[in-house]
Order: structure tokens, then sequence, then C-alpha cells
């Protein structure tokens, strides 16, 4: 017996319209209890951890996020087709069975669902995937009852058209209301609202002097809402402080596992004004922030766990299966943190709540969010990202960014400014070219608020022409090593090239 395709009649249309509003239902279920998994979020999770180290580079450096945001429209799109083919490939002696149907959809979601990264609750998965089928299910053969079986009238039948204009108000009602009240009820989301322990040593206050204000140039201190958010992740993880514990072992003395409130209890905690950079991000980008981290030292849980001798790697794994490693000698430097609190206040779930790594010498990659275990181990460990291809030690390049302006007046002076950093090197020297690059000027620097915060920078400029003028600049950190002025993409190992804008002067 050969298979052939189905083809595309108005049981298909019913379908469809079906699967559109029981996928609503199950989204909208999604964002009201955590645990609850959306299927085709669970399924492009799965699948971006499954994508080839080159294929998921190419994703990123063409489509940068808004590949993952694709993949999740495109398997949605895929859950909807299925549901319009169900109907055929469910019926009957060539009549459609609406429940048989419902019962594929219903098991389909329900195995979509467990394929997720993080473990789903199964009994709420179990009841939201059967409800979801059996709206499928009694949508399909309301919608059915209301068509015959394609002809020229049936498609301009009002009785037709107003239930599909029924059920496609009622998909958009349930996904649109399901995160609201998600929201009200503080679902799809841990609750962050947790005490901090004050820092024992908080971070320095802005440095006194006369450096210029400048419009448009980037703060000191990213606000939280504005800082940029990477990951692998569709679905973010939901972890709850109660519930949180993290565990330490591999090759230690003392195994440990620590509650949100005894690793702040054991452990000396401090506040660091540091930035935190993508590898992705290319020469000028947005991918990178300032912010105050709060957190303990690294050291400090490993100094108390006793770390065994032929200590090798740091590995850390999050809630998510993301893992990567650190060299031991890297985990004991005093600026590598846990950290539980960014700008005073509790780690956002974009941003790793309740725990994540700060390691301010390194990309962004390396600094694990959702971080639920640390183990020592006694050789080299590749994680996610080296295992693609991308490097495996993800030390800061560098860098140097014009922020502004866009825009100046010949004759009239202005402020040609940015931010330089250099992961734990400082930043000694920033110079500008207004010709292209064949002279240079150095600009005014202010003082960081730490070691590890990147450096603001400004130059008094006035431009004697109208037209578009290029304009470059440069950073040297505090060794002395100037930035590497080729250019090269994000990667495997950071981008790399001196910034340039064009400055548009009018008289």
């Amino acid at each position: 017996m050969r298979w052939t395709r189905p083809r595309w009649n108005a049981s298909s249309t019913a379908g469809s319209w079906a699967a559109a509003l029981a996928l609503a239902f199950a989204w909208a279920a999604s964002r009201v209890v955590d645990s609850v998994p959306f299927a085709p979020l669970s399924v492009g999770d799965r699948l971006i951890r499954l994508t080839p180290g080159d294929a998921a580079t190419f994703a990123i450096d063409t489509f940068g996020k808004a590949a993952s945001q694709g993949l999740a429209v495109a398997i949605t799109l895929i859950f909807v087709l299925a549901g319009a083919v169900l109907p055929t490939l469910t019926a009957a002696g060539g009549r459609p069975r609406p429940y048989a149907a419902g019962l594929a959809l219903a098991v389909g979601l329900f195995v979509a669902g467990i394929v997720a990264p993080m473990t789903p609750s199964s009994l709420p998965s179990v009841a939201v995937a059967a409800v979801s089928g059996l709206l499928y299910a009694t949508s399909l053969q309301w919608l059915l009852t209301r068509t015959r079986t394609g002809s020229a009238a049936d498609r301009h039948d009002p009785s037709r058209r107003r239930a599909l204009l029924w059920i496609g108000s009622s998909a958009f009602g349930l996904a649109l209301g399901g995160s609201l009240i998600g929201r009200l009820l503080g679902g799809a989301g841990p609750d962050t609202a947790v005490a901090l322990k004050p820092p024992r040593t908080p971070a320095p206050p802005p440095a006194d002097g006369r450096f210029p204000r400048v419009p448009g140039l980037a703060p000191e201190i990213t606000p939280v809402a504005d800082h940029y958010v990477v990951d692998i992740d569709l679905v973010k993880p939901v972890i709850e402080a109660r519930d949180w514990r993290l565990r330490v072992g591999g090759l230690v003395q003392r195994p440990a596992k620590l509650s949100f409130a005894e690793l702040q209890r054991r452990f000396e905690v401090v506040e660091q004004v540091s930035v935190l950079t993508c590898i992705s991000n290319p020469v000028g980008g947005p991918l990178i922030g300032n912010t105050a981290w709060t957190g303990v030292r690294l050291r400090d849980v490993l100094k108390a766990a006793g770390l065994k001798r032929g200590a090798v790697d740091i590995v850390f794994r999050g809630a998510d299966g993301y893992d990567v490693s650190i060299p031991v000698a890297r985990a004991m430097q005093s600026t590598a943190l846990l950290a539980i609190g960014q700008n005073g206040r509790p780690l956002t779930q974009d941003h790793g709540f309740p725990c994540r790594v700060r390691v301010p010498a390194l990309y962004g990659m390396m600094n694990a969010k959702w971080v639920e275990s640390i183990e020592v181990v006694g050789a080299d460990h590749r994680g996610y990202w080296a295992q693609r291809g991308w490097s495996e030690v993800g030390e800061v390049r560098t860098q140097s960014r014009i922020d502004t302006p866009a825009r100046a007046q010949a004759g009239e002076p202005t402020w040609i400014a940015g931010v330089a950093w250099a992961g734990e090197r400082e930043i000694s020297r920033v110079e500008v070219s207004v010709d292209a690059g064949r002279t240079w000027q150095p600009a005014e620097l202010r003082a960081p608020r730490s070691a590890v915060a990147w450096t603001q920078w400004a130059y008094r400029w006035t431009p004697q022409r109208a037209g578009t003028v290029r304009v470059l600049c440069r950073a040297t950190d505090g060794e002395g090593q100037r930035q590497d002025a080729t250019e090269r993409s994000p990667h495997p190992a950071g981008a790399t090239g001196y910034h340039d804008t064009e400055i548009r002067v009018t008289t």
C-alpha cells in the first residue's frame, strides 16, 4: 500500500485553525504555570543543542538573536501544519475523526514537551496536553459541522467565516490573556523578591573630576533592563531561590551543597563593577554592559571545599544543561565571583537568577547562568561552545567604541565620546582619528569605577567644513598593548579591528 500525500481541503483548514486554538491554550498555560513547557519551544531548545557547531556559528553570525526567534516561530508553524493534516491522517472511510486527531495532537504535545533540556513537571504537562487535545478535537468537530467538503460555495459561507473568526479571536485572546495573567500571578518566571545581604565591600563611588557630560554617551552603569542578554535557551530556567542548591564537588576534600541563604552567610559578600561582553559582539556592537555585580568570591567557595592535588579545571553546569570550564588559576583570582545580584537587586531571570558566574576577564559565554553545580576536574574540559568551535580560553580583547555624535556643525566644538574596555587589564589610553586613520589624538579618560569596568572617554573636536567625516577610535590597555587593528569576525575568539563611524557635518 503506497502512502499518498494528503491534499489541502476543508478539513485541513479546520484543522489548522483548531490547532492554533489548542496551541494558544498551551502557550497560555506555560505562561501561568512555570513547570509546564510550551512544546514548540521545547523542541526548539533541543534542536539548538543538537545543532552542529558550524551551523550554529553560521546562524549566530548571520542572524544574531533573530536566529533563535525565527526557529521558535518556524516550529510553531510546523505544529499548526501538523494540526492541519491530522484530520486526514486519522480519518476512517474518508470521514474525519476529530477525537482521534485530538488524541494524536495531545500525545505529540506531551512528547514534544518532555524533550526539553529542563525536565518538566509531568502531571501538569499531561493535563495541559490532554486539555489542548480536547480543545483541538471539539473545535475541529465544530468547524467541520459548518462546512462540507470544500465546494466553491463553502468558501463564501458566512457561517463558516464566522466560525473561523471566532476560533481565531479565541486563540489570540487565550495567548494574550495567558501572558497577562502569568505576569500578574508571577508565572513564567521565578520569584526574585529575595533578600540580599549588603556587601561588606561595596563598589567605590564614581570618581570626582571634570569629565564632561556628553549626551549619547553610554552611562557608567548600564541599567539592567538595557543590558544585553544572549544564551542558548528559548525557554529560560525557572528556579526558586528557596529550592536552589549549589553543589560543589569533584576533586575537593569537602563536597558541599549550599543554599541561597547559606552562600551569603558563609562567605563574604562583595560588590564589583565590571564589564560583561558577548564573544559574538561585533566591533562597536551593543552586546556589552557595565554593571555592579553582588556576590561571593569564587575562590572563597573553592578554598572552603579544599582543592585536591591534580585539579585542572573548574566546570560550571547550569539548570539549562549548559556547561563551561575555566582553569583553576583563573578561578582563584579575586575578581571571579559567584554573582547573586546586579545593580543592588537580585539577578533577573534573564541574567541567571538565582546565581551565575562572573569572571570579568572572560567573554560572556564563559560566565555561566543559572549555575547549579561546580565540579573540580583533573583534566581539560571542553564546554558547550568550545565543542562547537569557539575559543576554549574566551579572554576579552581590548576594544573601544564610539557612541556619539551622529551629527555636528561646522565651526562649533562638539564631543566625540564612547567607552573602552580590556577585561581585567584596564585602559591606559584612547585615541581618536578624524581623518580616517591618518593621524591620532588622545582623548580624555574618566577614572573607571573599578579595574575591570569600562572607561568612558571623550575628545573635543571642532569640524572645519561641512560634509561627512570618518571617525575612528583605538584603545591601549594597562599593559601597554594597543588594540588589534586587524579586522576579524567574532568567531572563534572575539572580533578585532577599530570601530569607525561617519559624522555628518552641516553648516
